[in-house]
């Protein structure tokens, strides 16, 4: 697939394991090579279907997943998922889908566009980072992290260990735990950010303090 067509804000993480765009009018996917990998197949060894994909859901994750997929093709809004993909052989892995929808001239969505990254040996590497630093509240917060994370890469087009860092930065800057400082991220779409653009300038404001007042007196 032409994956400069999912170049959002002119870059990429550096580790995306695969592309991929749905036609809303057909119904249709297309798949780069790196999301077959994903899930266990050699290329085109199975049709590319919504069906093949949530098949591959982990069952805990399924529903929600399917969800985000849903909002993303209705509103066209750019997203991130944690979720975990069991594939063919029957390995788990932990992977972060972050996307957005490209729209017509009517503002109707077209088609959805995005990548996977694969965070399964970046999610041991903070686990062992969680325990060393006495972090292990983490754990119990991890899908709001990965969310954060999520729209920090799609802001910044940094990868998912970048994107972490900075925000582990942002929080000792700010004196802010940074499951919080993701709570407050997160719980922060479509008000005080409104799109991608917007991540950046209130992670600042929650550091520099102008925006952690609003932020803490959400309920």
């Amino acid at each position: 697939m032409d994956e400069s067509r999912v170049r959002f804000d002119g870059s990429q993480p550096e580790r995306p394991v695969g592309f991929y765009a749905y036609d809303v009018e057909d119904d249709s996917w297309t798949w780069s090579d790196g999301v077959y990998a994903l899930h266990g197949y050699a290329p085109r060894e199975v049709p590319a279907t919504t069906e093949v994909l949530l098949r591959h859901k982990h069952p805990e994750d399924r529903d929600r997943a399917h969800g985000v997929l849903l909002e993303a093709i209705e509103t066209g809004a750019p997203y991130s998922c944690y979720h975990r993909v069991v594939d063919q052989g029957g390995h788990v892995r932990s992977v972060l889908s972050v996307g957005r929808g490209a729209f017509a001239p009517d503002g109707t969505v077209l088609r959805v566009e995005g990548y996977f990254v694969d965070l399964t040996e970046v999610r041991r590497d903070e686990v062992q980072t969680a325990i060393s630093d006495g972090l292990r509240g983490i754990a119990e917060h991890r899908e709001t992290i990965d969310l954060a994370k999520g729209m920090v890469m799609l802001a910044r087009g940094c990868d998912a260990d970048d994107a972490f860092a900075y925000l582990r930065r942002c929080s000792q800057d700010a004196n802010v735990k940074l499951n919080e400082l993701a709570r407050r991220l997160v719980d922060a779409v479509g008000t005080e950010v409104r799109g991608s653009k917007d991540v950046v300038p209130y992670v600042a404001g929650l550091v520099s303090g102008t925006g952690a007042s609003r932020a803490s007196r959400r309920p």
